[in-house]
C-alpha cells in the first residue's frame, strides 16, 4: 500500500513540473528577408504580425541550424555564401584596377621592369600609336641590359631613331606578368619627358581596359 502511495505521489509531482524547452517562440521574415526568430509576441512589429508563426523552442534549432521554410538551405548560410562571393568578386575587381598618373590626354602607367635579379620601377605613356612597348634606355640605367637585335625606329613626326629588341625576365603592369617578354629600347634625346617609355599595342591589345578619368584609374577587363 505504501509503496503504490509514494508511485501515485512521484506521478502527481512529474505533472505538476513546469514545462521546460515547451516555450512558444515567434518567427517572421523582416523588410530584408531574414528570418527572425523572437521569444515574445510583443517583440514582432507591429507590419509582420500577418506573417508571423508560434513554434515550439525545439523547433527553431531545426529552423536556424537545418532547413528553412521551403526546405531549402537555411538563410543564414544563403547570405553567408553571397557575402562571401560578393567579396570575392569585389577583391578581383580591385585587382584588376591600377592607379595611374592623368595628365591632360596623358596616361602614365606605373610598371615593374626585371633584368636578372634586378628590377626598376618605372611609368610608361599608355600609347595606341605605340606597335610596341618601348622603354628609354636611360631608365634602365640600374638593369644589366644585354646587348639586343638592332632595328629602326619610327617616332612621332616621322623620324627614325635607333633601337634593341632586348628580352627582359619580366614586365609587370598591374595585375598581369608578362614573363620573358620582349620590348624595344631607344636612346631618347632631347628634352627630358615625365614618363620612361610607352606602352603599346603589343600589350594592350591582350588586355581590354577602360580608363576612369575621375578617379585616375585603369579598370582592366577581366576576362574568363
Amino acid at each position: 500500500m505504501k509503496l503504490l502511495f509514494r508511485v501515485l505521489l512521484l506521478c502527481s509531482l512529474i505533472l505538476t513540473l513546469p514545462v521546460v524547452g515547451l516555450t512558444d517562440i515567434y518567427k517572421y521574415r523582416d523588410a530584408n528577408g531574414r528570418l527572425t526568430f523572437v521569444d515574445d509576441k510583443s517583440k514582432v512589429p507591429a507590419q509582420f504580425h500577418d506573417d508571423m508563426t508560434s513554434i515550439s523552442d525545439a523547433e527553431v534549432s531545426h529552423d536556424v541550424y537545418d532547413k528553412g521554410d521551403s526546405g531549402n538551405e537555411s538563410p543564414a548560410k544563403s547570405i553567408s555564401k553571397s557575402q562571401r562571393a560578393d567579396r570575392a568578386a569585389k577583391k578581383k575587381r580591385q585587382n584588376h584596377q591600377t592607379p595611374v598618373k592623368i595628365s591632360g590626354n596623358r596616361v602614365l602607367v606605373p610598371v615593374d621592369v626585371a633584368m636578372g635579379n634586378r628590377t626598376v620601377k618605372l611609368f610608361l605613356l599608355l600609347d595606341t600609336g605605340a606597335t610596341t612597348t618601348v622603354f628609354h634606355r636611360d631608365s634602365l640605367a640600374k638593369l644589366d641590359l644585354p646587348s639586343g637585335k638592332s632595328y629602326k625606329s619610327r617616332v612621332a613626326g616621322g623620324g627614325t631613331v635607333k633601337s634593341e629588341k632586348i628580352r627582359f625576365r619580366h614586365i609587370n603592369v598591374g595585375p598581369f606578368k608578362e614573363k620573358k617578354t620582349f620590348a624595344m629600347v631607344i636612346n631618347h634625346q632631347g628634352q627630358k619627358l615625365p614618363f620612361d617609355g610607352m606602352l603599346g599595342m603589343d600589350f594592350l591589345k591582350r588586355h581590354p581596359y577602360q580608363i576612369d578619368f575621375q578617379n585616375q584609374v585603369i579598370n582592366w577587363e577581366i576576362l574568363d
